[in-house]
């Protein structure tokens, strides 16, 4: 995800659904190398959204 940018929170929640799943299945996910707001973003709201999926 090289100088990715989410935008808001439902972004947050996407990546977290995301590593979520893989968890499921005994797999790690690391988000790494978004931009530096993005990271904030991220790192604030993570594990603390619902992906609804």
């Amino acid at each position: 995800m090289s100088g990715a940018h989410i935008w808001d929170a439902s972004s947050a929640a996407a990546l977290d659904a995301v590593q979520t799943r893989y968890a499921a299945r005994g797999k790690k996910v690391t988000v790494i190398d978004l931009n530096e707001p993005s990271a904030r973003l991220h790192g604030n709201l993570g594990g603390q959204l619902s992906g609804g999926h």
